[in-house]
């Protein structure tokens, strides 16, 4: 199972470092022109990029445990010098935020490692649980699981546009397929506790996000929380997916290989979605210079592409059809115990009613006097062909999700 996820995640990192790449060529020249201060060279922004990929796909590739670990810890050292592109006091806060979290969250998961391989060796479950403790704890730190998720809204936020979108379509997928990769060599004895510590740590981080987002004020850290819930919901479903729980009825209502393409496709819209969301936030930081909900308002008039783009994307990462999103989300309450079903359900209400007031009110409120600066239509190209692609290949899933 684990080697799939391993293919299929390379791809997708792939493909999206491909569109903000892209991204940067053409954002970057824009950000250093209306925003003010001091920003990093693009030769050292680029050098950074790069080696951040690299670092990923290492992270996904490598065969043993402790490879994995040092890949992953390579992708918070090459990443940070990105969240500091601006050299705002704002920015590197952020990046020392996240060098310190995370790297605490790499030093539990580096005792969590020797702990799970002295467990190989002895056999002992109590040496699996608490080894898978650490892990659950370190890779969820870089995961963005709450309440390790700390680093995240701040780094996020802060970021040029691109890095937002690669942090969060890219980055927190290798941090979850360490833990899925260790959840898979856990013996049979061991999966219970494993199972429940997925499922608390999913629901804790869905809950937490929906707190947060209800009383946002910047629309980039309205994201970044999106985020952390979006990872809580795949947590759960690999946590469902590897155990296999029952209904109560005994049995499940989606088997063991449906909520697994659940998951990749949870994953891989998640990514998209949220990619095109951060790339267009970063045009309305452009056209605004500010990240406040209270100041970008009445959309539809002033910026009516960018609405467009906008609403589509809130509404997808919500999960409404014909976002592949919502077929995941189903089959998570498919075939999860009623308990569970009924707490994520009324999270989601609770995300979903937060997302929309937001976005309905960008897009629909009345404009503020200050009016935005006329963008570049370059800066719109790749979130116009991440919003076709999304709904195109959405819609086809739904339908054939219809006739099946």
């Amino acid at each position: 199972m684990t080697d799939t996820l391993r293919y299929y995640l390379t791809g997708l990192t792939t493909v999206l470092f491909a569109v903000d790449l892209i991204q940067s060529f053409f954002y970057l020249p824009e950000a250093d022109r209306r925003e003010e201060g001091e920003h990093m060279r693009h030769s050292t922004y680029f050098a950074c990029l790069f080696a951040f990929f690299a670092a990923m796909l290492f992270a996904l590739n490598a065969r043993s445990l402790p490879m994995m670990w040092v890949a992953v810890e390579l992708t918070t050292l090459f990443s940070a010098p990105l969240i500091a592109y601006h050299r705002t006091r704002g920015s590197v806060e952020a990046m020392w935020k996240y060098l310190l979290i995370c790297s605490c969250g790499i030093g539990l998961a580096l005792f969590g490692t020797m702990l799970f391989m002295h467990a190989q060796t002895t056999g002992n479950v109590a040496w699996y649980k608490a080894g898978f403790a650490f892990i659950l704890a370190g890779y969820g730190t870089k995961t963005g699981l709450a309440p390790f998720h700390t680093w995240l809204p701040d780094a996020h936020s802060e970021a040029p546009a691109p890095v937002s979108a690669l942090l969060s379509g890219t980055l927190l997928n290798c941090s979850f397929f360490a833990i899925a990769r260790f959840r898979e060599l856990m013996p049979d004895e061991a999966s219970a506790f494993a199972t429940h510590s997925m499922l608390a740590l999913g629901i804790v981080s869905v809950l937490t996000a929906g707190v947060f987002m209800v009383r946002q004020t910047d629309f980039k850290r309205l994201l970044a929380y999106s985020s952390v819930e979006h990872m809580g919901l795949a947590t759960i479903l690999f946590a469902l997916v590897a155990a296999r729980i029952p209904s109560d009825e005994g049995e499940c209502l989606c088997d063991g290989g449906i909520l697994f393409i659940a998951l990749l496709a949870h994953m891989t819209f998640h990514s998209a979605t949220k990619t095109m969301l951060f790339l267009t936030a970063g045009n309305l930081l452009l056209a605004f210079k500010t990240r406040a909900i209270a100041a970008v308002q009445g959309l539809r008039e002033t910026m009516p592409g960018h609405s467009m783009l906008w609403v589509f994307g809130i509404l997808m990462i919500c999960g409404m059809p014909p976002s592949a999103i919502f077929l995941s989300e189903l089959a998570l309450v498919a075939s999860a115990p009623i308990w569970l079903s009924i707490t994520v359900l009324a999270l989601l209400f609770v995300v979903f009613a937060a997302m929309s007031r937001f976005a309905l009110s960008m897009a629909m409120g009345t404009p503020t006097a200050s009016r935005p600066e006329e963008l570049p239509l370059r800066l719109v190209v790749m979130p116009t062909i991440l919003c076709s692609a999304i709904a195109v290949i959405g819609a086809i899933a739904c339908i054939a999700t219809l006739f099946m």
